[in-house]
């Protein structure tokens, strides 16, 4: 019978999320939540999983300078520092710096001393002493498949689980969004358009595969939730066995105390973040009208 609820549930959601591409609606929820207990014990649960850090996962956009500075201010008020030591690190950029790159100068102009780390070409050494320096670390969006591998190589993995208990704040932008949880979902930067098994029929799907990353929160991130391409993680969000965070251009989910919260660009204000547990019978739930789910899910699951 069990067996039976679970099939109806999954097709009962997959029906939902199929909707939104149909209609272009925007799903308030799956269902199934949480009871009061289960939500207080595995809230509290989430806030010492959590520990001291902050995480700060950005979908995309906050592309100026204004639009820029809350992510940037709510980084720096987080580690309460007189001059925050904020590290660059551009992995999934191939480390290559673009002329464009504005990121260090926007938490230099906020007070914070900078510097940077290659980490392909870093020692393992010269990561932990950079790393164990930083109160900010920043990862570029890119390659998460460069990414994982060198850090993975390098020990980075160690290194920001440790800068992460210590309370640092840690932050990037797509692939540097995905690296921080404990899965991310890319396409490599592969521009592959084709013809997929499922709606709608055409898109970017066959280049995309997971990997696994930090595991600082329990989810697996897919940034650019409002792109087509992207979009199609939906779907595969219903087949995981834990949950899914899908954060859209214009939307950061700050991770921090345990809670999980949206800042919206303020060209994009109505740009959000959605929450995926096929257990908890839960598609397409927004973060920021349920934001006590969100801590409870993380709780449920951080040690899962």
């Amino acid at each position: 019978m069990e067996k039976l609820l679970s099939s109806f549930r999954m097709i009962a959601l997959t029906v939902l999320v199929l909707s939104t591409f149909i209609t272009g609606g925007r799903l308030p929820t799956g269902g199934l939540h949480y009871t009061q207990e289960e939500r207080a014990v595995y809230t509290e649960t989430a806030k010492e999983a959590n520990g001291r850090g902050m995480l700060v996962l950005i979908g995309g956009g906050f592309d100026t300078d204004e639009h820029f500075a809350p992510l940037v201010d709510a980084c720096v008020q987080h580690v309460n520092k007189e001059t925050p030591h904020m590290l660059f690190i551009p992995t999934a950029h191939f480390d290559r710096l673009e002329d464009e790159e504005p990121v260090p100068a926007r938490f230099a102009a906020a007070g914070c001393e900078t510097d940077m780390l290659f980490v392909s070409k870093a020692s393992p050494e010269e990561v932990r002493e950079k790393i164990a320096w930083a109160d900010i670390i920043y990862e570029t969006g890119g390659n998460l498949r460069f990414l994982t591998d060198n850090w993975k190589e390098k020990g980075v993995y160690e290194a920001v689980k440790e800068a992460f208990d210590r309370g640092a704040a840690l932050i990037g932008v797509s692939s540097g969004a995905m690296c921080w949880a404990r899965q991310g979902w890319d396409d490599f930067g592969d521009e592959v358009v084709r013809v997929i098994g499922s709606f709608p029929f055409i898109g970017k799907a066959g280049a995309f595969e997971f990997r696994d990353c930090a595991d600082l929160i329990p989810f697996c991130v897919c940034p650019h939730f409002d792109n087509t391409g992207w979009r199609m993680f939906s779907f595969e969000a219903l087949k995981l066995d834990i949950p899914s965070l899908a954060i859209e251009n214009g939307a950061a989910a700050v991770y921090e105390n345990g809670e999980l919260r949206v800042i919206s660009d303020r060209a994009t204000p109505l740009r959000t973040a959605y929450l995926f547990c096929p257990a908890r019978g839960i598609a397409m739930l927004d973060v920021k009208t349920n934001g006590e789910t969100a801590a409870a899910l993380i709780g449920e699951y951080a040690n899962k």
